[in-house]
């Protein structure tokens, strides 16, 4: 499967981490999806989901507690795509940055993994 990628991450930007995901599955399957990826995720846990999207939290590099982030699902031509846009908290710089893109990038790298070879 020449055209399969993995996750497309924007990273190093101060204000957002952007992440997309394209996949050959329904997008009537990305809800239970994601709740496998998460089984083994440290970062993030599942606050939503439904076949437009799914609520997550994740969990703060500060004091304060807990991120929501929100996946999209929407279907594409040649199946459906994952994305998100994740913001740092207010008043963090820095190594919160790098921690966010990083935090990202397993995320998706997990929701691929879960996918398989799709």
């Amino acid at each position: 499967m020449a055209d399969a990628q993995g996750p497309q991450i924007v990273r190093g930007d101060p204000e957002v981490t952007r992440a997309s995901l394209d996949l050959k599955l329904p997008v009537a399957m990305l809800p239970g999806l994601v709740r496998r990826a998460l089984q083994a995720s440290p970062t993030f846990s599942l606050g939503d989901a439904d076949e437009t999207g799914a609520t997550l939290l994740r969990r703060s590099a500060s004091a304060g507690g807990t991120d929501t982030v929100r996946l999209d699902f929407t279907p594409s031509e040649k199946g459906s795509r994952v994305s998100a846009e994740v913001h740092s908290p207010g008043g963090t710089i820095g190594t919160s940055v790098k921690r966010r893109d990083d935090d990202t990038t397993a995320l998706f790298e997990a929701v691929a993994k879960a996918a398989g070879p799709f």
